[in-house]
């Protein structure tokens, strides 16, 4: 869970223990979501209002109002990578210019023209020409108007008419598939069951969230998420549109700007630094207050929110009626939620008598209180029904001589119809996102009539252990996880991995529990301290921590140098099905690609694919995506027969977990033609 900056919650904490006795037993007795909100509301004070400002102004990372000097700083970033022909680099400090620069000003036009020009370099000329015009519309110098006429007789001498824009959108249709259908019981409360067979690879839901928001980076990345994906419907963009506003919020596009300024984001920006302050979860539990507004929020009221609603219901409804476990939930928590939301509450009512456009909505003082209690109920939600966003994502500079891709969490959303699939730690399902942040899930493997779809929480088999999985479920969703593997690994005599986990030095046998709790070798009686080979193995995950980072410092050498030490373990080796030795050979891999040994670098990734087969599975998306890393290796070191032998098992796994048309598949076609021709 996104908790609130640790200032803030230690401000409330500091609260919390400073209550009369009577004051903090009557906040744990109350029951109802309105009466535990208007309670904080009751508790806040001015000082607790200015804590919260002076917070948002002096500790979190993240520029949200204009400043005409930070744009300047921008500009001058971009034209040193500009100089040094890292154009994307350039584009990217550009762009934080053009969020950064206020409206109309010389130095938001100055940003508009020299991202054009990045641009044109990257042969995205549509919108090179889309960003001259923005540059002269915002008081572009008239001595240096002759650049932007150049540039743009260049740019429409490379495009093709079959290039200018066509103004066409693509929409997402949501639906449940007729296979299966939403059943309830008192041991697993609404669940979802297949009516009859569904294949492996089958589409079983298609679903837009109804409202999510953008994880900040805290990678200490220049540029995050929040950079680089459009805020309303997360597509990656080369020239974002930003608020009038504020700077952190941007767009790909004016229609996407002007649709979240209606449904949300009108209240949200005066607030913007409180927002990212507060965290992600607090941020998407005000957001779906805003969208659903007072009248849809006493509709879903007065539907009764114990009531199962019908799945193809009003949506606000199911969303309103996801359960929220206030009573499973410590009072510190609860308290921490409802001072936050009541905070925010205030601020927002203040902030919203400064927005004309708040008249629209009729959203009087009692309005703002309606808001702030149904956001509490949908914070309390998002700890059991949040939904992480995952895409992938290439790691390092994009000026990088190999790039890696990684699935990253780049939003957090609420699926109200996905949020009716239970949990297991080996689901049937696998989940992908699109533009919009729609999910959709597809079988993993046949689901006979009869047996549940699953999908998976977080906890997976092939992660952690039994014991693990179970502790995070019961911590954060209030459940004994009793699905078949944690049945499976809980069985006597069943042991996740056989042993340790790691492998003798000298014999290469497994170690195992010695009688005095350290380890041992049963076939040479080599013996180990427990202590000593975990400290080891800590140092072996920081190495390879370190060796990334060089990796995207353009440091290979340096990279497999510090691998190659970190290859023994204090007397133990680590097995090829061992997390670590995978994340080892993975990185190997990836530092002799980038240094253009492409066989070698095959090698050490065909290495980790029985790692992976083990945890995951041989069918599994993991694999997928491992066999079409390895068919780009093979393709790269020019070794055809190689190449072809991966790429058809590649693309089958690829379109059963994602789709036919998705990009990676797409792409390995083109490799195979490639290679035929």
């Amino acid at each position: 869970m996104d908790l609130p900056c640790v200032p803030w919650q230690e401000h409330v904490a500091r609260k919390w223990a400073g209550l009369e006795p009577e004051l903090r037993e009557r906040f744990q007795s109350l029951l109802e979501l309105k009466d535990v909100f208007e309670s904080g509301l009751g508790l806040i004070t001015q000082d607790d209002v200015k804590y919260l400002q002076r917070i948002s102004a002096g500790v979190h990372h993240h520029h949200t109002r204009k400043d005409a000097e930070a744009a300047a700083a921008c500009r001058e970033r971009g034209n040193a990578s500009f100089k040094s022909r890292k154009y994307t680099e350039a584009a990217l400090h550009y762009s934080q210019g053009v969020c950064l620069a206020p409206q109309s000003s010389v130095e938001l036009s100055l940003c508009y023209a020299n991202r054009s020009a990045a641009l044109y370099h990257l042969h995205r000329y549509q919108e090179a020409l889309d960003d001259a015009a923005e540059a002269e519309r915002n008081n572009y110098p008239s001595a240096l108007a002759h650049k932007l006429e150049k540039r743009r007789t260049q740019c429409l001498a490379r495009l093709s008419s079959s290039e200018l824009r066509a103004g066409q959108e693509e929409g997402a249709r949501s639906g449940m598939s007729p296979k299966v259908t939403v059943r309830f019981s008192l041991e697993k409360g609404r669940h979802v069951v297949a009516s009859e067979t569904i294949q492996a690879g089958e589409v079983i839901l298609s679903e837009r969230p109804y409202g999510l928001v953008l994880v900040p980076s805290s990678s200490g990345s220049a540029f995050g998420s929040e950079h680089r994906r459009c805020h309303a419907c997360l597509k990656l963009m080369w020239r974002p549109v930003p608020c009038d506003g504020c700077s952190y919020a941007r767009y790909c596009t004016a229609n996407c700007k002007d649709h979240a300024w209606e449904e949300h984001h009108r209240w949200e920006c005066p607030l913007s630094a409180h927002l990212t302050v507060l965290g992600v979860m607090s941020h998407l539990a005000l957001r779906v207050a805003l969208k659903a507004g007072p009248k849809s929020i006493r509709h879903a009221s007065g539907a009764g929110a114990e009531i199962p609603p019908d799945p193809s219901g009003p949506v606000y409804e199911r969303v309103s009626c996801l359960l929220h476990h206030s009573d499973r939930q410590s009072a510190s928590m609860r308290f921490l939620s409802a001072i936050t939301m009541a905070t925010l509450c205030l601020e927002l009512s203040e902030a919203g008598r400064q927005v004309d456009a708040v008249r629209d909505r009729a959203v009087e003082d009692q309005g703002w209180r309606l808001l702030g209690g149904a956001a509490l109920r949908h914070l309390l939600q998002l700890r059991c029904n949040a939904q992480a966003v995952v895409m992938l994502e290439e790691q390092g500079s994009s000026d990088a001589v190999v790039l890696s891709s990684q699935e990253r969490r780049v939003a957090t959303a609420i699926f109200p119809t996905l949020s009716l699939f239970n949990h297991s730690c080996r689901p049937n399902t696998s989940l992908t996102f699109g533009d919009g942040g729609v999910v959709t899930v597809r079988a993993s493997r046949d689901v006979n009539a009869g047996q549940e779809v699953l999908h998976c929480y977080g906890p997976h088999v092939g992660r952690m252990a039994a014991g693990e999985r179970r502790g995070l479920l019961q911590e954060q969703y209030f459940f004994l996880c009793r699905c078949e593997a944690c049945e499976e690994e809980g069985a006597p005599g069943i042991s996740r991995d056989g042993g340790s986990g790691l492998l003798c030095a000298d014999c290469h046998a497994s170690l195992a529990s010695s009688s005095v709790g350290d380890l041992e070798c049963r076939s040479c009686g080599f013996a180990a301290s427990r202590a000593d080979l975990a400290e080891r193995l800590r140092d072996v995950r920081r190495d390879l921590d370190q060796a990334v980072e060089l990796l995207e410092k353009g440091e290979p050498g340096e990279a497999l140098a510090l691998l190659e030490r970190s290859g023994r373990c204090a007397g133990a080796t680590l097995p090829h099905t061992h997390e670590l030795q995978g994340r080892m050979d993975d990185t190997l891999a990836r530092a002799h690609a980038t240094n253009g040994n492409w066989s070698r670098a095959a090698l050490h990734l065909e290495r980790s694919n029985v790692g992976v087969i083990a945890r995951f599975g041989s069918d599994s998306v993991e694999m997928a995506r491992q066999l079409a890393k390895l068919a780009q290796l093979h393709f790269n070191a020019g070794s055809r027969a190689s190449a072809l032998s991966v790429i058809p098992e590649a693309r089958r796994l690829l379109s059963l977990h994602c789709g036919a048309l998705c990009p990676e598949v797409q792409e390995l076609q083109a490799m195979e033609d490639c290679l035929r021709n």
